[in-house]
This record gives structure tokens, C-alpha cells and sequence, in this order.
């Protein structure tokens, strides 16, 4: 996905921005592995559309390039520049974050614009809430009719694309303001070289990873009932690993030319399975929270 535009300073510290997502085949694996350890409880279509469920996962990505009006706003819900906003206090609705963002004087601090920061939590907690309200719709529609088909695909939708954004919160790289090469001081010779997003997420994953290193570390499932909260605190557990990735790159485990280092694969394996298993939480949550009346939400 086309990630992001910098402030003048910051480009001149680091570079233009570039297309940078867990790779497709890292995406495609955590929707897999969410549907391999999803509880047996949920309607049977869902089941069915594992298939689908799969391919979804990379969607959001084949949007970009579109128009001017999707590049705007694509962009910004894939990550979450966590060193702009580590020292606020984040609200769950993402408008009141973005005023947050002006009245804190954050924006004007770094020199960045509102979209700068990324909007991945809000992105993850919305289609969570909307998938909550499809199943919702679901038990309430007529079997066997035009109405419940439709639910039906509006839920495969959601919740295929919904692991598009967890899978990407996974990725430590889309958690920092060092995205694609270290920025801030460095006095532990991390690279810059503006390449190590691609060669971890992209070249590595294709080099070293496969579904089989995936599924074994899947977590058991757990209920979320808040999902901002969740996401929340899943996108700061992945900056702070943001140092191990580039501590690892810099000593070559993400080098595809070299033999498959195992701290990297096990590295690698790990973050893609936290994000399958967070999914397949969001998934399964969301059916069982929809049993539950919708809750008066005050907006202003």
C-alpha cells in the first residue's frame, strides 16, 4: 500500500514513502490460520467461505492505485506511527482522535498532517463493530432468503478484510515511525537503507515461511468484548518489538541469500500467528457479542 507522507524534516532523514504491507503470501496466512483455529461454534457459512475468508486477506492492498479519492484514505488505516501518540491518552472514536491530535499540539510538534500518525486501531475496532452488527442482522433475518445471502457476503466481506488491518498490526514496521529504516537516534547501527520493510515482511516470508511454521504457535482462543482496547494494546506490544526486528536484520537473519537464520523464522512465524490468532479472536468474538442488544453510542 502506498504508506505514507512525511514532513519535510523527516524526509530528509529517511525517504519518499513506498508500497510496504506484510506480503501477500504473509497476509494469505493469517487469514489461514485464523480459519484453521477458529472455534466450531459459529454459523456453518462462515465455515463454508473459508476459501474466501483466505483470499480477502490481502485486499486492501489491491485497492491502491485506484483514484486520488481511495489513495487519501486508504493509506493511513494500515498502520499507526505509535511515537507520535505514545504519551496521549486515545480515545476509542477515531474523529475525536484526529481533534485530539490538534488540541494536544501534536500535529504542530512533529510538523506532520492529520493523517500522518495512521489510523489502524480505529480502522480494526470499526470493521469490528460493523461485522458485530452483520451478525446481529444475521440473527434476526429469515433463513433461506435474498436477505440473509446478502448478510451473509457483507460478513465473508468484513470479516476477510478485517485481517488485512489485524495482520498488519502484527507487523512491527507498521507500528513506528521507523517503518523503513531507523530515524531516531541510533546508537546501535540499525539500518536505514530504506529497504529493511520489504526484505523483512516481503523477501523473508516468501524465502522462509509457510503455513506449517504458522499454525503451531496460534494462541487459544480468547472473548475480546472491547475491540479499540484490543487493538490498542496489540499495536504497542508490536512496537516494542520494533528494535528486535531491526536488531535482527542488522545482524543478517533476514539476509535470503544466507541459510534461513531460525531466531528470524521463529520471529517471523510468531508475529504472523499473534495476528491470526487476534483475528480469529475478533472473528469468533464478534458473532457471540452480536447475541448481546447494540448499546446507545453518543457521537458528537
Amino acid at each position: 500500500m502506498q504508506r505514507r507522507s512525511f514532513s519535510i524534516l523527516l524526509l530528509s532523514l529517511a525517504v519518499a514513502s513506498s508500497a510496504f504491507a506484510w506480503g501477500e503470501g504473509g497476509h494469505l496466512m493469517t487469514n489461514e490460520a485464523a480459519t484453521l483455529s477458529l472455534p466450531t461454534d459459529m454459523p456453518h457459512f462462515f465455515y463454508r467461505a473459508f476459501p474466501q475468508l483466505v483470499w480477502l486477506g490481502p485486499d486492501p492492498d489491491r485497492w491502491r492505485n485506484a483514484g486520488e479519492s481511495i489513495e487519501s484514505v486508504n493509506p493511513p488505516d494500515h498502520f499507526l506511527d505509535y511515537e507520535y501518540v505514545a504519551q496521549l491518552q486515545l480515545p476509542n472514536q477515531r474523529y475525536r482522535f484526529i481533534d485530539l491530535l490538534h488540541s494536544s499540539g501534536t500535529l504542530r510538534r512533529y510538523g506532520i498532517s492529520t493523517a500522518t500518525a495512521g489510523f489502524l486501531p480505529w480502522r480494526v475496532a470499526e470493521v469490528s463493530d460493523r461485522l458485530t452488527g452483520e451478525w446481529r442482522q444475521w440473527r434476526f433475518s429469515k433463513p433461506n432468503t435474498t436477505e440473509r445471502r446478502a448478510i451473509e457476503a457483507d460478513i465473508i466481506h468484513d470479516a476477510g478484510i478485517l485481517g488485512h488491518y489485524v495482520g498488519d498490526s502484527a507487523q512491527p514496521m507498521h507500528a513506528t515511525l521507523n517503518y523503513n529504516g531507523w530515524i531516531m537516534p541510533n546508537p546501535n547501527g540499525y539500518v536505514n537503507d530504506c529497504e529493511i520493510h520489504a526484505r523483512f515482511e516481503r523477501d523473508f516470508v516468501s524465502h522462509a515461511i509457510a503455513i506449517s511454521d504458522v499454525v503451531p504457535l496460534v494462541a487459544a482462543p480468547e472473548k475480546r468484548t472491547d475491540y479499540f482496547a484490543t487493538e490498542l494494546a496489540f499495536v504497542r506490544a508490536s512496537n516494542a518489538l520494533v528494535e528486535r526486528v531491526y536488531a535482527i536484520d542488522r545482524d543478517g537473519g533476514f539476509d535470503t541469500l544466507r541459510p534461513v537464520d531460525a531466531q528470524a523464522k521463529r520471529f517471523t512465524a510468531e508475529r504472523i500467528a499473534a495476528g491470526a490468532s487476534l483475528l480469529r479472536d475478533l472473528w469468533w468474538s464478534t458473532w457471540l457479542n452480536s447475541a448481546n442488544p447494540p448499546k446507545r453510542v453518543t457521537t458528537e
